[in-house]
């Protein structure tokens, strides 16, 4: 089906644009219907498709063999000195309950619990099964019973608030030092600097970061990932310079004002990759603050939690490597200053770690994020399967409208480690159907994908899909400002 014309966007003077995908923009007018999307002026609605499940291959081998055998077989092992033996085998009967494709229970701890109960009551109420659930639901639902089992909210207990997830964590970290110290000369070469140049190595550093998942690699799987070099042949999405273009004009418009927030993903390599990213942003002078939305607890192996930066900044800043230690200092002293917080308990940091799809997101975690920021990072697979509800869209979908229900602009930085992505020209996806089939899942390839939502948008979900309503002559002006008219 015919696309809507794209909006060119400014280039930096110095540097070519590069597009490697066909960008489908609200602007002028968007009207035409293109698969699950649906548009007129003032208003676009989606009908999204069913959710990844245990039909797909790669979704049954992580959740009958991945997730039981190896995730949890290693995570009791891990912690066999630290927790009683009572909570190892209630993690391993958890491991037993997926094997067995048991009904699936009530959760009954942790923060946010009564909301996370009544988003499983349809699944509750149908007696399902570990093998029938929604995968991204049962991924995030089993993380959240195994710090159950552990514990972590028992007062008292072994397991009370202990990371069970944080040994594997600190190998990985201790592993990818080498490349660590890798990217810290790079930010170092680009400290201070506000060009097209540096700003497109710092984030394509920051995206290839997203390589270090402990859900999906082993540490040493990690460790040879990082070590390869990244061509721009791998990026298929690459929208670096539009990000360049909007953040360049936020500066103008706040007069170096302004304000990035991250929604991070792992730790380890790809934190310290999202640290060095922000003090780069930081040392610039063009962006005053940098915000950090942490997991509220340990979460799919290796996301990043507040005691993750911390270990991370401590490992770096004990490195012999000058510029590693002396960018971890600076970091530290800009948390203690505020123009890098971190936060971890807040209605967006439990909304992350919920088994919804971000087009859900409450008031409450919306208002976090607008009007304050003026970029959302949202790093990594997870929070992109988050972004599209996990739905099975046509990979030549639009990224911007099915995102457009976001509360700010956006920029997605994942390494493909899921059968889910958008905003690919159809051309490409039979490429690499025919030469890489593998591409969706073996996080060998990235995407780099910038959204531009309508300003004041109202989303209205219901059923299986949204509507975002607009004005469309605010929508106007917004694409004629950035494109400099």
């Amino acid at each position: 089906l015919p696309l809507a014309a794209p909006l060119a966007r400014r280039s930096p003077p110095s540097t070519p644009p590069r597009r490697t995908s066909l960008r489908m923009s609200l602007f002028p007018s968007g009207s035409g219907v293109t698969g699950a999307v649906s548009k007129s002026r003032g208003a676009l609605s989606v009908e999204a498709p069913g959710e990844l499940d245990n039909s797909d291959a790669f979704v049954l081998d992580t959740m009958t063999i991945r997730v039981p055998t190896k995730i949890i077989g290693r995570t009791v092992d891990y912690n066999a000195g630290d927790l009683d033996p009572e909570a190892l085998k209630g993690m391993e009967a958890i491991a037993d309950e997926m094997r067995g494709d048991k009904k699936i229970s009530v959760l009954s701890k942790g923060p946010n619990v009564e909301h996370w109960n009544k988003c499983l009551k349809p699944y509750l109420d149908k007696g399902t099964t570990w093998g029938s659930l929604p995968w991204y639901v049962g991924e995030t639902y089993v993380y959240h019973r195994l710090l159950e089992a552990s514990g972590y909210w028992d007062e008292g207990s072994k397991g009370e608030g202990l990371d069970i997830f944080a040994k594997e964590k600190k190998e990985a970290l201790d592993l990818a030092m080498p490349q660590v110290e890798a990217r810290a000369a790079v930010c170092a070469a680009a400290e201070g600097k506000w060009s097209a140049a540096e700003a497109r190595a710092m984030l394509l550093m920051s995206l290839w970061g997203n390589q270090g998942d402990s859900s999906l690699f082993t540490i040493q799987d990690m460790a040879d990932n990082a070590g390869r070099s990244k061509d721009d042949d791998k990026i298929l999405v690459d929208e670096v310079d539009d990000t360049w273009n909007l953040l360049s004009a936020a500066s103008e418009r706040t007069g170096r004002g302004v304000e990035v927030m991250f929604l991070n993903d792992n730790s380890a390599l790809e934190l310290a990759s999202d640290l060095l990213l922000a003090h780069y942003l930081l040392s610039t002078g063009h962006v005053k603050r940098v915000t950090m939305h942490l997991k509220p607890y340990p979460f799919f192996v290796s996301d990043a939690i507040p005691s993750d930066v911390a270990t991370t900044l401590d490992t770096m800043k004990s490195s012999s490597d000058d510029a590693t230690s002396r960018l971890a200092g600076a970091l530290q002293e800009a948390i203690k200053g505020g123009s890098l917080q971190l936060t971890t308990d807040g209605p967006l940091n439990n909304f992350l770690a919920s088994p919804e799809p971000m087009w859900c997101m409450p008031k409450a975690a919306r208002d976090t994020l607008h009007p304050a920021s003026h970029l959302t990072i949202a790093k990594g697979d997870l929070m992109y399967r988050k972004l599209l509800g996990d739905r099975t869209f046509e990979a030549t979908e639009a990224f911007d409208d099915l995102v457009s229900y976001f509360p700010g602009p956006l920029l997605s930085l994942r390494t493909c480690k899921s059968p889910v992505a958008v905003g690919m020209l159809r051309e490409k996806v039979e490429e690499l159907q025919s030469s890489h089939p593998t591409w969706m899942v073996d996080g060998q390839c990235g995407m780099v994908q910038l959204c531009i939502p309508p300003p004041a948008a109202e989303v209205v979900v219901g059923g299986s899909g949204y509507e975002v309503k607009y004005d469309a002559e605010k929508v106007d002006a917004q694409w004629k400002e950035l494109a400099g008219k």
